[in-house]
């Protein structure tokens, strides 16, 4: 029987050898019977999809096509937004997940969360958390939101876009809302579908753990036991498969070292940065991990962060 429960992830050829391993894991850690997994790519040439779907099928993962016109020229960032449009009928339960993700535990509760039609799970993006103090990236944040339209007393409510697990009844129309409205904020965005969906989809939001969704560089904070993340999200640059880099250990990276080993003929896909980049990127990250202890470790931080995870097992629709 063909389970009603999808993983899905989108991306672009640029983004798919990360993604095809972060769906490795996902596999991993869901139960065959409980849930399928897909990629869904967009502008594969005839010889990647070759490679790719003989190393996919062998990992028991879908790896399907998408054509241009399914997207309306949208790129793969915003593809999110199509999910309707993409995803195969038999599917009703989604978990979308970002390619620059790791996956560490049992997806099972996430999957097996109930999510009422016309909504859809997401976690607090760490940006929320920084509006607690009243320093000058904080005051260009807030002023940042205003410009885009997202109601003052929102900020602290924007979420992460990242990961989110949907009801797929509705999300034709939450898509089409934030697809329309990026158009018109065009060039003003710098998160373009994040933004999009928290201004038209706010409301149909439901807050969720940050287990789900664990920004990496919280690990500078010391929140990694009491959060104890299932969804390693690596925002912004460097990435893992770049290197080791703080806050990361070798493990991570080498996970997509292990993925080159067991398929060869997907090396070519791997992405890699000048070495120069190495070294500028190892000297930004020390330089960050120092910073980020200090700022996400003080007491206002990690105890926003917590409070918030300590209010989703009190609330009525809480989340696993």
């Amino acid at each position: 029987m063909t389970p009603h429960r999808c993983i899905c992830y989108t991306t672009d050829t640029g983004y798919l050898f990360p993604t095809f391993v972060s769906a490795i894991q996902a596999r991993t850690h869901t139960p065959s019977e409980l849930a399928d997994i897909a990629i869904f790519c967009i502008g594969i040439s005839s010889e990647q999809e070759k490679h790719f779907s003989a190393a996919c099928a062998s990992e028991d993962i879908r790896l399907l096509p998408v054509a241009s016109d399914k997207l309306e020229g949208a790129n793969a960032m915003l593809a999110r937004l199509f999910l309707d449009r993409l995803v195969p009928d038999e599917y009703h339960d989604l978990l979308y997940i970002d390619g620059d993700t790791q996956i560490k535990n049992l997806l099972t509760p996430l999957l097996l969360a109930e999510v009422p039609a016309g909504r859809f799970l997401a976690a607090t993006d760490p940006l929320s958390f920084s509006l607690q103090s009243s320093d000058y990236k904080s005051k260009r944040l807030t002023s940042y939101f205003s410009a885009i339209g997202l109601n003052p007393d929102r900020h602290k409510e924007y979420f992460n876009s990242g990961v989110l697990r949907i009801n797929r009844a509705g999300w034709d129309a939450t898509g089409r809302e934030a697809w329309a409205l990026y158009k018109t904020l065009r060039g003003q965005s710098r998160y373009p579908d994040q933004d999009a969906l928290n201004l038209v989809a706010m409301d149909r939001r439901i807050p969720m753990s940050l287990t789900w969704n664990f920004p990496v560089f919280l690990r500078n904070a010391g929140l990694e036991p009491e959060i104890a993340p299932r969804i390693i999200h690596y925002m912004g640059n460097p990435k893992p498969w770049h290197g080791q880099f703080a806050p990361w250990s070798f493990s991570e990276y080498e996970t997509y070292l292990q993925a080159i080993r067991r398929y060869p003929e997907l090396a070519p896909y791997i992405p890699n940065i000048p070495w120069l980049k190495k070294l500028k990127y190892s000297a930004q990250q020390s330089y960050k991990k120092v910073l980020e202890t200090a700022t996400w470790g003080s007491q206002s931080f990690r105890g926003g962060i917590l409070r918030y995870e300590r209010s989703l097992l009190q609330s009525s629709t809480a989340t696993p």
